[in-house]
């Protein structure tokens, strides 16, 4: 097992990681991924991910202290119904800046020595959230 600084969902039956550097938006993206997919997403963790390989495929866990709690900017930690296990199947990168039309490597990332697919996505400062969603979305229906 290994530990991460990312936030974890799953969305559709699909394990979403979101990666990024503190204060790029990964915990409020996944707060509002919660919101527009509710009844459809659940939350992993959020800050820190645990990532187990079983056959060669990663899975997503809380570590213990921190499952089911969010950050939420301006209110604090918050708790909500999580999901304890998920099967990593996209990578969401939060970058620095926006490629207009991205060359077709840069949706793919490899995590302990695996590839996954990869959605690179512009960080809150550069785009509002419903680009961020609609990026997400086209990259959850192409896997």
């Amino acid at each position: 097992m290994k530990n991460i600084h990312a936030t974890a969902l799953v969305i559709n039956g699909k394990g979403v990681l979101i990666r990024g550097k503190q204060g790029y938006g990964k915990s409020l993206l996944t707060l509002e991924l919660l919101d527009y997919f509710k009844g459809k997403s659940s939350l992993i963790a959020d800050d820190r991910v645990d990532i187990i390989i079983e056959n060669n495929i990663i899975f997503m866990s809380p570590p213990k202290n921190i499952a089911g709690l969010i950050e939420l900017r301006g209110r604090g930690i918050i708790s909500l119904p999580y999901q304890e296990k998920a099967q990593l199947n996209l990578i969401v990168d939060l970058v620095e800046k926006t490629t207009r039309m991205p060359e077709k490597e840069e949706f793919f990332a490899k995590i302990e020595g695996m590839q996954y697919a990869r959605c690179p996505i512009p960080e809150r400062k550069l785009t509002d959230s419903s680009h961020q969603i609609l990026l997400i979305k086209q990259a959850l229906a192409e896997l």
